[in-house]
């Protein structure tokens, strides 16, 4: 006697579809989480200093996110932000790990990012050195939607 599956051949199909679109939609996930493997600053000389840029170079992010750098332990310094450099008092600073960040709000310096590019600079210096001896800046743009 011929055994007959429990399931039929239309569920098996949409199943098959299913799971395609899952695993569709996961890679697509993946792509979404770029680490910025691909920016020059990132791969560069700078590379050895800077560990993350926020947002990520040519990001759409809205118009109160933060921006920031990552550095390695042992760096300092300051961001300016569409050519208005931030006062310390408005800089969220974690020495511990290196993270210098600033979000735009009533009263800030900044108050809002403005629609479509944004660029940011990142002085930065050697902790041990301070400001002004061998400075570096590293700049990058991302848009505002």
């Amino acid at each position: 006697m011929a055994s007959s599956s429990v399931y039929s051949t239309r569920f098996k199909v949409g199943a098959v579809i299913v799971l395609a679109m899952a695993v569709t939609l996961f890679a697509l996930a993946i792509r979404g989480f770029d680490d910025g493997g691909d920016d020059p600053v990132l791969q560069g000389g700078d590379a050895a200093v800077v560990e993350a840029l926020l947002p990520r170079r040519n990001a759409q992010v809205p118009q109160q996110t933060n921006v920031g750098i990552d550095l390695v332990v042992g760096w300092e310094g300051t961001l300016i932000v569409d050519g208005v450099e931030i006062p310390p008092d408005e800089l969220q600073v974690t020495p511990e790990i290196g993270l210098i960040e600033f979000t735009p709000g009533e009263g800030k310096t900044v108050e809002a990012l403005d629609a479509g590019q944004n660029c940011v600079s990142a002085l930065i210096w050697r902790s041990e050195d301070g400001r002004g001896v061998d400075d570096r800046t590293v700049p990058w743009c991302f848009d505002v939607v």
